[in-house]
């Protein structure tokens, strides 16, 4: 995630307010908050910000939960929908800045192929073991 000022430097966090992504030289800190140049005006000023800037992705959630499950059971079904579905998450935030879950999102895509190889090598394990009898 780049910086919305600066293209080249990679963001470190996002406005409280306005949700876009920035690097630690276009964020002030106040009252514990991040805030860009624009923003922070608003917050010194004591103007209402919005308070609904960051939006959950429930894509990024969705995955989660079916790459969880997939690790006990159907993982060869459910690990690559958790992947499809956390690539489509990411996809999703890296277009509307407002969306938050890069975390679930990442963890989903980790958790879905774990699910995924696991349930491969114990097909394996199964068919190899069949054969050696």
């Amino acid at each position: 995630m780049q910086c919305k000022n600066h293209p080249a430097v990679q963001a470190v966090d996002r406005c409280a307010a306005c949700a876009e992504p920035f690097c630690p030289d276009c964020l002030v800190e106040i009252q514990g908050q991040k805030y860009c140049g624009s923003c922070k005006v608003m917050a010194v000023q004591g103007q209402p910000i919005v308070e609904e800037a960051a939006i959950p992705c429930k894509e990024a959630k969705d995955a989660l939960i079916m790459a969880i499950v997939g690790l006990f059971c159907f993982g060869v079904i459910l690990g690559p929908l958790a992947i499809a579905k956390a690539v489509k998450a990411k996809n999703m935030m890296r277009l509307n800045p407002r969306l938050t879950g890069s975390g679930q999102a990442s963890a989903a895509l980790v958790l879905g192929i774990v699910a995924l190889v696991f349930w491969v090598l114990g097909i394996i394990y199964r068919v190899s073991s069949m054969q050696a009898r």
